[in-house]
């Protein structure tokens, strides 16, 4: 039983370590603006946005940002939107590794920050661009 525990804290000590802590935006991103184009993919109840066509192929690299529209709205985004070019407006929020349960809730829609970032997008709207 004690060898259980010792290896069950010890694997939960592990996956602690190797999340990374959120890191600075991609340079190319303003969290002032309002209004931000780029290249959408969807998991789970947010979105992440990145740059290029390129770079979203690739998947939660280093340059997408997170984010959520409220949950109706969500849901409908991920089904029409996925992959495509996008304009997204809404405001940033700073997100706080000590977030309650790791997450941040818009409107009914869970940001978790794939992307690890110190910020996050709270959408009011998307359409394709």
């Amino acid at each position: 039983m004690k060898t259980a525990v010792i290896l069950l804290s010890a694997l939960t000590l592990t996956a602690c370590a190797t999340v990374p802590a959120p890191g600075p935006v991609p340079a190319d991103f303003s969290p002032e603006a309002g209004r931000w184009v780029g290249w959408i993919r969807f998991s789970g109840e947010e979105f992440q946005l990145y740059p290029d066509e390129l770079e979203s192929r690739r998947g939660f690299s280093q340059a997408c940002v997170s984010g959520a529209l409220p949950r109706d709205l969500q849901r409908q985004a991920r089904l029409d939107l996925g992959g495509q070019r996008v304009v997204v407006e809404g405001r940033t929020t700073g997100w706080s590794a000590g977030m309650p349960g790791d997450r941040l809730d818009h409107r009914g829609s869970n940001i978790t920050n794939a992307c690890r970032k110190d910020t996050v997008i709270l959408a009011s709207s998307i359409v394709a661009n």
